[in-house]
C-alpha cells in the first residue's frame, strides 16, 4: 500500500528529528574543543562505537528485565538495570578505544570522546524508539530531541570530565574513572526514575537542567585548563 504525500512528509519530519539532533550536539561539543582539534575520523569512530555498544547493552537490559531481579524496587532497577548498564557500556567503549590514543592529549578530549560515544548510543536508541512507535513517530522523535538526546550528551560530558582527568593522573586513574561512572550513572538513574514511576515528572526535567548546567561548567573548566591554551 502506497503512502500519501502527507504520510511521507510526516515520516520525513520524524526522521529529521530522530537523526539530526545527536549529530548536531556532537558538532557543538566538537567546536568547543578550542585549542587542539581531534581528527574527524576518530570522532566518527567514537560515534560508531556508541552505536555498536548499544546492541549488547540492549540485550543485557532485556535479560535483566525478564529475570525480574529488581522487580521489588523501581529505583534499583533504574540504577542497576538501566543506568549502570548503559553508562558502563559507554565507559567500556571509551576506555577500549579513544582513551588509549595519542590524540587524547588534553583533558577536554575526555569530554569530547565520551559525549560522542554517548550520542552514538542515543542515535541508535532514538531510531529504535521511533520504529517501535511509528504511529506516533514524530511526537516520539520531538520529545526525545529535547529530553533523552541532550540527557545522554550530559551523561557523557560528566563522565568524560573525570576520564579526562584520569588520563593525566595515573596515580588516581581508577578513582577518577569510577567517580565519573558513578556520577553519570546516578544522574541517569534519577532522570529515568521519575519517568518509570510516572509521577513528579518535573523532577526529570530538573535533573536534566542540572546535568546540562554542570556539563557547561565541566566544559569550561577543561577549556581553561587546556595545555594548548597559551
Amino acid at each position: 500500500m502506497f503512502m500519501t504525500g502527507l504520510e511521507i512528509y510526516y515520516y520525513f519530519i520524524a526522521a529529521f528529528y530522530t537523526i539530526l539532533p545527536p549529530i548536531f550536539i556532537v558538532s557543538y561539543i566538537y567546536k568547543k574543543d578550542l585549542y587542539d582539534k581531534e581528527p574527524g575520523k576518530i570522532i566518527m569512530k567514537c560515534f560508531l562505537y556508541g552505536i555498536l555498544i548499544a546492541m549488547p547493552v540492549g540485550f543485557l537490559e532485556i535479560f535483566i528485565e525478564k529475570t525480574g531481579i529488581f522487580a521489588e524496587s523501581i529505583f534499583l532497577y533504574s540504577f542497576f538495570g538501566v543506568a549502570l548498564i548503559e553508562e558502563g557500556g559507554k565507559l567500556y567503549a571509551l576506555m577500549k578505544y579513544p582513551f588509549k590514543l595519542k590524540d587524547f592529549n588534553e583533558p577536554y578530549d575526555g569530554i569530547l570522546y565520551s559525549a560522542t560515544i554517548g550520542l552514538g548510543f542515543a542515535f541508535i536508541e532514538n531510531i529504535f524508539y521511533v520504529i517501535g512507535g511509528l504511529d506516533m513517530a514524530r511526537e516520539i522523535a520531538m520529545n526525545r530531541m529535547f529530553t533523552a538526546i541532550p540527557a545522554h550528551a550530559a551523561f557523557g560530558v560528566l563522565m568524560g570530565y573525570f576520564v579526562g582527568l584520569a588520563k593525566f593522573d595515573l596515580k588516581n586513574k581508577t578513582r577518577l574513572v569510577i567517580t565519573g561512572l558513578i556520577i553519570a550513572t546516578l544522574t541517569h538513574c534519577l532522570y529515568n526514575y521519575f519517568i518509570f514511576i510516572n509521577k513528579y515528572m518535573i523532577f526529570t526535567f530538573i535533573v536534566l537542567i542540572i546535568a546540562l548546567y554542570l556539563s557547561k561548567i565541566a566544559i569550561k573548566k577543561h577549556q581553561d585548563n587546556s595545555p594548548f591554551k597559551n
